[in-house]
């Protein structure tokens, strides 16, 4: 039996055709995350093992994780182009192209991370209202859907005991809604990507960040860092592993069966992740690296509060007008959610 190999980074390099005769059919997985990101073990490596697996060995992967095919910015174009097969779409890192699917990154969502990641992916998928409105138009498909959990408040020098301590503090966040969020908590919002940071704050161009608790050690931040607000969760962060259409459409039905039971397997695998180990990353941040807890007071977690109705409101208002409004988006990924 024939099989076809998808090397489309390095096809098109040599000037080579696409498909060529192989023992087996291998996609190029391009991604932005660092070998060591909890993303990567969790996640990434989960979703190419079970879907060797469960294809019997006929789909392999080659994996450029740490930005080497693109920045995060350009996982989209990687996939349009052809040059990867797979890759780790954020929609934070492209709001111009994904601003509806970035509703599970507002603030004041459900911290169950699994109930956000299936909300993510059940929309995601053929008839569901983010496919037909933003993946569907972009020509891609989804696979697999991570939420990397509570986002925190973690400062070099200034701790955060009241919200008008970071008024004026220069703070890291992904763009999107956080970028929302740290605007109307008063701080000056840095849209940055994740490897841009570690140089920033050593730098002291940054004062802070906001930052999954569990990433912290697997980006190296923890040197740089000296204290933690763990009781407020400024928002999260989607983490999507999507296939181009043309690519999915030379699959077989087997093959497309396979790619989708192991998206939707390390999907529940990595949000299961998350929610165990955020307590432990937490503790091993405090005794192990000497950063500091210190929770917010319950009338200042009402300020917070009140404020992220606020963005909600700019978040569904700025969306208004599109053949799906922000508002559809938002109450039904809630019910999706909070089921």
């Amino acid at each position: 039996m024939i099989k076809t190999t998808y090397k489309f980074a390095i096809g098109l390099a040599l000037g080579m055709s696409a498909q060529a005769v192989s023992a087996e059919m291998t996609l190029t997985f391009a991604d932005w995350q660092v070998p060591a990101a909890s993303t990567t073990r969790e996640a990434a490596q989960v979703f190419m093992d079970k879907a060797t697996e469960l294809s019997d060995g006929e789909i392999t992967f080659e994996y450029f994780p740490a930005e080497q095919l693109g920045k995060g910015g350009e996982m989209l174009r990687l996939l349009q182009t052809g040059v990867a097969d797979v890759s780790h779409v954020s929609p934070a890192y492209i709001t111009d192209k994904f601003p509806l699917t970035t509703v599970s990154e507002l603030p004041g969502m459900p911290l169950d991370s699994c109930a956000l990641a299936n909300a993510v992916y059940e929309m995601a998928q053929p008839g569901g209202a983010l496919y037909e409105a933003e993946f569907k138009p972009n020509g891609i498909r989804l696979l697999f859907a991570g939420n990397l959990g509570p986002y925190s408040i973690l400062t070099t020098e200034t701790p955060i005991a009241a919200l008008d301590d970071i008024e004026g503090l220069n703070i890291r966040t992904a763009g999107g809604p956080m970028e929302m969020t740290a605007t109307e908590l008063g701080a000056n919002a840095i849209r940055m990507s994740g490897s841009e940071t570690l140089p920033s704050l050593s730098r002291g161009t940054l004062d802070g960040l906001l930052w999954p608790v569990p990433l912290v050690e697997d980006w190296g931040l923890e040197e740089a860092l000296n204290n933690v607000t763990p009781n407020l969760s400024t928002g999260s962060f989607v983490v999507t592993y999507s296939i181009s259409e043309g690519t999915w459409n030379r699959f077989s039905e087997a093959e497309q069966t396979a790619l989708m039971e192991a998206g939707k397997y390390a999907t529940d695998h990595y949000c299961d992740f998350v929610n165990r180990t955020w307590a432990e990353s937490l503790k091993r941040l405090e005794t192990v690296h000497g950063i500091k807890p210190l929770d917010l007071s319950d009338a200042e977690i009402a300020k917070a509060e009140e404020r992220f109705g606020k963005v909600h409101e700019q978040w569904i208002e700025g969306l208004a007008g599109r053949p799906v409004s922000g508002q559809d988006i938002y109450d039904q990924f809630r019910e999706i959610a909070n089921r």
